[in-house]
């Protein structure tokens, strides 16, 4: 069977939907709409049901455990946002339906009288966007592609101009575990075959129990991405939720579960088409990071402000 394609930027969209003879437009995602000179594109393969995959990514709590479980607050420079997180792990949260998905605030007590906030977002169908990094130039988004049931396709465009970063500690060393490890296997013509990556569940996502042990490394596993693999791909395929006992920081993946749902529903009954697909633009001014600010401001207004102050390329470019 022969499906419509378009290619933008660097990437090749494929529309598998019934309307052939005149698909819906391309969504108006801002990091897919740079020039591909300006985007580093990353693909990965998880071995896992997509929603597992996103899931993970919602969630920000676990940031303060997995990634810096072994970071000690003394350790962060005092201008670096992360002392935070790594000060306060148990951050609270808003969360909101947008018009293209959900979004969340977490926060947290920054210095007297300020607050740190973590923005983040579920866009319809399955892209992401993740909190780490500064919130008016962080430019970037993230595809959780189901390639079937059991397996998925991760896609990472970033703005090459600001790419997030984390940080080196006080001493200017890269903090424990926090590296970018994108290390692929060959790829091979099988249609699992591609964009595999060389940690997996075969050896252990080559975790290192002597840096575990030392605590120099909480998970004993090189790199951000490569930790949320090995936890998402470790609960399975298709991970059971029926014994899984959800806390009050699930609230944005739960949350989303039940947009997703609802949507599902309305499209399965009505006809009714999920956000972005008739109105593609308002997938455009949607940001995430995070940003320090008065604690006086509420959360909403907090997060206008921060995209009245964002950098637009685009826009800029065109004047």
């Amino acid at each position: 069977k022969a499906y419509k394609t378009a290619e933008r930027n660097g990437l090749v969209w494929v529309y598998m939907g019934e309307r052939q003879e005149a698909p819906p437009p391309l969504p108006q995602i801002e990091a897919t709409l740079l020039p591909e000179s300006e985007v580093n594109i990353t693909f990965a393969q998880r071995e896992c049901n997509w929603l597992q995959g996103l899931e993970g990514e919602i969630d920000t709590s676990h940031f303060g455990f997995l990634h810096a479980g072994s970071v000690d607050p003394a350790q962060v420079p005092e201008d670096s946002l992360l002392r935070f997180t790594v000060g306060d792990r148990a951050p609270e949260y808003h969360v909101t339906e947008t018009e293209c998905g959900m979004m969340y605030g977490a926060y947290r007590p920054a210095t007297p009288g300020q607050t740190y906030w973590r923005f983040a977002n579920f866009m319809f169908p399955f892209w992401t966007q993740t909190p780490q990094g500064k919130f008016t130039e962080h430019l970037h988004n993230r595809a959780w592609v189901p390639m079937d049931d059991t397996h998925t396709m991760f896609i990472s465009l970033v703005w090459k101009q600001h790419p997030a970063s984390v940080g080196p500690n006080k001493r200017g060393q890269m903090l424990p575990g926090f590296q970018r490890v994108f290390d692929h296997m060959p790829n091979t013509s099988d249609w699992y075959g591609r964009w595999r990556l060389k940690g997996n569940a075969g050896n252990d996502w080559l975790i290192d129990r002597e840096a575990q042990k030392s605590g120099g490394n909480f998970s004993g596993i090189a790199g951000i991405h490569q930790q949320d693999q090995a936890v998402t791909e470790s609960m399975g395929p298709i991970t059971d939720h029926l014994f899984e006992h959800l806390a009050p920081s699930d609230k944005m993946i739960m949350a989303t579960r039940r947009r997703l749902l609802k949507v599902a529903r309305a499209f399965a009954k009505n006809g009714i088409v999920p956000p972005g697909v008739e109105n593609p633009e308002i997938m455009y001014p949607v940001r995430s990071g995070d940003f320090v600010t008065d604690a006086k401001l509420g959360w909403r207004e907090a997060y206008d402000r921060q995209i009245r102050a964002s950098v637009r390329p685009l826009q800029e470019a065109a004047d």
